[in-house]
């Protein structure tokens, strides 16, 4: 228990959860405006301008991002002009500041992504996305925050020892990447903290050696990893979900092989029963009070209580 708490307490700080009498100054934001296809880098990295040359006004993805490193915080602020079919590429892959992703589409469907061949989050720095798909083709390097809300991650996830993860009601797997499992075959190496509430997971049968086959999470050198009212789903395969050493749980979790004994834990279910969390419990109602999708949680017909997972209420 005394473990358990002090990894939250950790966590909290890394997150920004901090009891400071005068809060800090609001972010520098920045609106991309640009067509997704259009790039280049920021004409003054630190003058508080996002624009790829002086007046043209023009702000994009990777130029917001150098001006947030720049200037240490920034909110980016994405339109809903980028579909999948034709997504923004990040190619300013290092973050050295404390940004956040932010895409003004909300609805049942995702239409808005981007794409990054691989990421790297500094230590002391913190990349958080909320409403927006990342899909990373190579790997995730996290020595600072990575912190999803109602976001997708795709592609394996590296955390180093002091880095964080949190997905809250969010959705990841590793299908976008062209590397082979790395040598932990899992989809998150976790040797840092690992945090997953209200957030539901992929993998596949693919074939012998096979990205899909790998585990979801390896936690190891000191590692901690916390799950709650997460769902793992894999797809008929029969190799554990969890590698080494085992998580903590949270309560209503459904996976298999993460030998997991809190209230309402599951061993080989898949996204069922549904509606089974209290009102309260893991922020049911309070803290998550909509799906991935928007929809309200608890949902408003039937018994007060939240689905595991990211849908249904």
């Amino acid at each position: 228990m005394r473990r358990t708490i002090t990894t939250l307490a950790v966590a909290a700080l890394a997150l920004g959860w901090t009891t400071a009498c005068e809060p800090p100054p609001p972010p520098a934001s920045f609106t991309v405006n640009v067509a997704p296809g259009v790039t280049g880098g920021d004409a003054n990295p630190g003058d508080g301008v996002c624009e790829t040359a002086p007046g043209n006004g023009q702000c994009t993805l990777d130029a917001a991002v150098q001006e947030g490193n720049a200037l240490g915080r920034a909110d980016i602020h994405m339109t809903p002009t980028a579909e999948v079919s034709n997504p923004p590429v990040l190619s300013e892959t290092t973050i050295t500041g404390q940004l956040t992703v932010i895409s003004a589409y909300e609805g049942v469907v995702r239409e808005f992504e981007i794409r990054a061949p691989e990421l790297h989050i500094a230590a002391g720095a913190r990349l958080a996305l909320q409403q927006a798909e990342l899909l990373v083709t190579g790997t995730t390097t996290v020595e600072g925050a990575l912190v999803l809300t109602r976001a997708m991650q795709v592609g394996w996830i590296d955390v180093r020892a002091g880095g964080l993860v949190s997905f809250d009601n969010s959705i990841g797997g590793v299908w976008a990447s062209d590397l082979p499992p790395p040598a932990t075959n899992a989809w998150i190496t976790n040797r840092g903290t690992v945090i997953l509430r209200f957030s539901e997971f992929q993998r596949f049968d693919h074939g012998a050696g096979t990205s899909m086959g790998a585990a979801f999470v390896h936690t190891l050198d000191g590692g901690s990893t916390l799950i709650g009212a997460t769902v793992f789903n894999r797809s008929g395969l029969a190799s554990p979900d969890c590698l080494g050493t085992p998580p903590t749980s949270l309560g209503y979790n459904s996976t298999s092989g993460c030998n997991l004994s809190g209230p309402g834990d599951l061993e080989g279910a898949g996204s069922f029963p549904l509606r089974d969390i209290p009102l309260g419990t893991l922020g049911c109602g309070t803290e998550v009070t909509v799906t991935w999708d928007g929809h309200p949680r608890p949902a408003p017909d039937g018994a007060p209580r939240c689905s595991r997972g990211v849908w249904h209420g």
